[in-house]
């Protein structure tokens, strides 16, 4: 319920280091003491941590939940954006190198190429970058789906073994030692994996020119530049034009969050249906149904409308059959829960807000309009799957509604008053639509 509430937050608001915090600890509640340990002074030390906990999101693997690694590295961004906005001074552009790397490095891997070309472009604009380097940690944040630089890294630690093995056998091996790199040529390199094939044989010069005149190359360097004239030959060409620039221009930190909120709400919503499983396998028979309503939502927002209108059709004839209509609720008076609908639903709800701002006194006021039967949410969630996937069963639903508002919900019953409102609402809004679709036949 924290997570909706900080995507429903973040809906309506800026991104603020408050709301990074919470989902900091939502997502981190066991490490944040060993990641904040740092005796920097106060700017530095709260420049460090925001890259410490961005790179150590980066590196954090899980097989849990796609969305959670999503989320993971969208929060990895959120924290290197907050970084860049409090940047002074020599050692601070010089962290801002870094930071501009790194960022290319998360969006790379979430294949929004432009705006990592924009943040290499920020590197390689500026003159004094040729000497910074990337280590330790920062590194670590690199070492991820890209096989390039896997294979570069790794060549170096195996030469590292056998040099400490068999040629020089009195060197201490370190194996957890980070291989470091210049952050100008990573930019480079970064700029030729995310550019068209045509672009990277242009800039493949560029590249070798600040190669040569580096002035202490390391081997990293040099063996990562050889990986991309290698792979020239044989350019996968990359689709820039559906990537998206993800609103960053060359002098902003600004950050788009409206993956971030998206993935937010399903991260949550996985963890709400986890504890509604526990809940039907408790109570759930065939005279008391009870549905696992955050599955149907997790589905609707993940795009999967098939698997949504099955469920809801299943879940449908099991309730009419029970006639349990008030055994489960869905609450509408609670913001963080509407907010994860759409279409003429989620307007319905905002109209209702826009009269009546303050919950609690709506609440108070109108008892009786805090939730919904289930069985109205699963038509509404029906009908708009049907509507996205074309379906021929538009009229099927069309009566199902009417049969549902005239002879299942009691007309003079105040408890039923919004559930007979949405279903007229819902009725008029499939009308339309159909009598559209047939025009257009």
């Amino acid at each position: 319920m924290t997570g909706l509430w900080v995507a429903y937050t973040l809906s309506l608001h800026s991104l603020t280091e408050d709301i990074l915090e919470v989902l900091w600890i939502l997502l981190t509640p066991c490490i944040a003491a060993v990641v904040s340990d740092t005796n920097a002074n106060a700017l530095d030390c709260e420049k460090l941590l925001s890259i410490r906990k961005a790179t150590y999101l980066a590196t954090l693997s899980t097989v849990r939940s796609n969305a959670l690694e999503m989320l993971h590295i969208e929060m990895s961004k959120a924290y290197l954006h907050q970084t860049l906005g409090c940047q002074n001074g020599r050692q601070s552009k010089s962290t801002g190198y870094v930071v501009h790397i790194l960022l290319a490095t998360l969006h790379y891997k979430s294949n929004q190429y432009w705006a990592a070309i924009d943040h290499c472009k920020q590197v390689l604009n500026q003159h004094d970058s040729e000497g910074c380097r990337l280590c330790d940690t920062a590194v670590e944040c690199l070492l991820l789906r890209d096989p390039g630089i896997d294979s570069v890294f790794g060549l170096i630690q195996l030469y590292q073994y056998i040099k400490s093995k068999m040629l020089l056998k009195n060197l201490e091996y370190q194996p957890d030692s980070k291989p470091a790199i210049t952050a100008q040529l990573f930019a480079h390199y970064l700029h030729s994996k995310c550019s068209s094939a045509a672009d990277a044989k242009v800039h493949q010069s560029q590249y070798r020119y600040h190669l040569t005149v580096a002035i202490k190359p390391l081997l990293s360097d040099v063996l990562l530049f050889k990986a991309v004239e290698m792979q020239l030959g044989d350019w996968i060409e990359i689709p820039l034009e559906s990537s998206g620039n993800n609103g960053i221009g060359s002098d902003s930190c600004y950050m788009d969050t409206n993956l971030l909120v998206t993935l937010v709400e399903l991260v949550s919503l996985e963890k709400l249906i986890k504890f509604r499983e526990t809940i039907i396998r408790e109570v759930h028979s065939e005279q008391f149904p009870v549905v696992n309503e955050f599955e149907l939502l997790h589905a609707y927002r993940c795009g999967l409308f098939e698997e949504c209108l099955e469920m809801c059709q299943n879940h449908i004839n099991i309730l009419l059959r029970a006639g349990c209509l008030q055994n489960q609720l869905f609450m509408i008076g609670v913001p963080v829960f509407f907010s994860l609908l759409d279409g003429e639903l989620l307007s319905l709800f905002g109209v209702i807000r826009l009269l009546h701002p303050i919950v609690m006194l709506y609440l108070l006021q109108f008892p009786d309009a805090q939730s919904i039967s289930l069985l109205t949410l699963l038509l509404y969630l029906a009908f708009q799957c049907q509507k996205k996937l074309h379906s021929g069963l538009l009229h099927d639903t069309l009566h199902l509604i009417r049969y549902v508002h005239n002879e299942v919900y009691p007309a003079g019953d105040k408890v039923y008053f919004v559930d007979r409102l949405i279903l007229k609402l819902t009725y008029r809004s499939l009308k339309l639509f159909i009598d559209d679709f047939a025009c257009t036949i």
